[in-house]
């Protein structure tokens, strides 16, 4: 920690805040007249601000402390890995429907499996696409971009109310791990 810059520790505690208020209870009871809220339970709001944090950690942050230029090619991988964890957070949303209070307005709640999934779809050829927007193309990266892609589609596909919490919990969150195993082995 000592090690980061000045900059990349506010923008770390600034993450981190979001992260706290996702977690903690902070919206006081009178303006939600059942009970305090945090971010998680704001209608709507939980996979963005999941897929908020993760982009801005996971590729922002590290650019940021490097004193890196934020070229085009940063805010596209920026605009991907929100896709990726919105995606990834679909099978998640679908699994705890019947569990999941209609006051938070998940996606499959306010539009249904079906176009949860067809949202997907799209989601995952709007990653693939981002792609090739970016200044430096790459073979390697379009190839495990379109890997992770299907991958993930296949995990929203094949995902429903009834899956078990392992479905999820490991197939769907192994996701990232297949991605950093395919980037070390090709």
């Amino acid at each position: 920690m000592f090690q980061l810059t000045t900059k990349t520790m506010l923008y770390i505690i600034i993450f981190g805040a979001i992260t706290f208020l996702y977690a903690i209870p902070f919206l006081p009871k009178r303006f939600f007249m059942d009970q305090q809220k945090n971010l998680r339970n704001i209608g709507g709001v939980k996979v963005y601000v999941i897929a908020l944090v993760w982009a801005g950690v996971t590729v922002l942050l590290p650019v940021l402390d490097n004193n890196a230029f934020f070229s085009i090619d940063v805010w596209i991988t920026a605009a991907q890995r929100f896709v990726l964890v919105m995606l990834l957070m679909l099978p998640f949303e679908i699994r705890d429907l019947q569990y999941d209070s209609l006051k938070l307005a998940t996606i499959p709640q306010k539009i249904g499996i079906r176009n949860t999934k067809i949202m997907g779809v799209m989601g995952a050829i709007v990653f693939c696409v981002l792609e090739f927007f970016k200044e430096e193309l790459n073979q390697k990266l379009i190839a495990l971009t379109f890997v992770v892609a299907c991958v993930t589609l296949l995990c929203i596909v094949f995902s429903n109310r009834k899956r078990s919490n392992y479905y999820s919990s490991f197939y769907v969150e192994s996701v990232p791990i297949l991605w950093l195993i395919l980037h070390f082995v090709f």
